[in-house]
């Protein structure tokens, strides 16, 4: 994963108020130099930790059962974790996985690379233990 592939408080918060990311495009098409991806939010801490506080609209994957969740077929996905993660190779949509520091998402990011995710993965590092944090104005 590459360092562009890695998000920022204020980007997080972005997307969680609009649900879009918008990516910077390599080469501008059509004069436009970003593209509007809609994003899934990935919490891979366990159920515990995400009963305990989340992102809003992010879904719960524990790293755990990460591996054997991929491999479940997308409407036994949907069923047990509320909806299904975007495909590996869209270009419409991205992927935003985070923990509560950035291990478990470094693990994430390893297993899901493995299953093909590449530039519509994104990581959130700072994880719900920054996100969480009170801000001040």
């Amino acid at each position: 994963m590459s360092a562009e592939n890695s998000l920022s408080l204020n980007q997080v918060h972005e997307i969680v108020r609009t649900g879009t990311f918008d990516k910077p495009k390599a080469t501008p098409i059509d004069g436009r130099t970003f593209d509007k991806l809609k994003v899934t939010i990935l919490d891979v801490r366990t159920v515990e930790e995400f009963k305990g506080g989340r992102i809003d609209n992010a879904i719960n994957v524990p790293v755990a059962e990460l591996e054997q969740a991929l491999d479940l077929a997308p409407a036994l996905f949907e069923k047990k974790y509320g909806s299904n993660l975007p495909k590996h190779d869209s270009k419409t949509e991205a992927l935003l996985v985070y923990c509560m520091s950035g291990m478990r998402t470094r693990k994430a990011i390893g297993i899901l690379s493995g299953r093909g995710y590449k530039d519509n993965l994104y990581a959130y590092f700072g994880g719900w233990a920054e996100y969480s944090k009170p801000t001040t104005n």
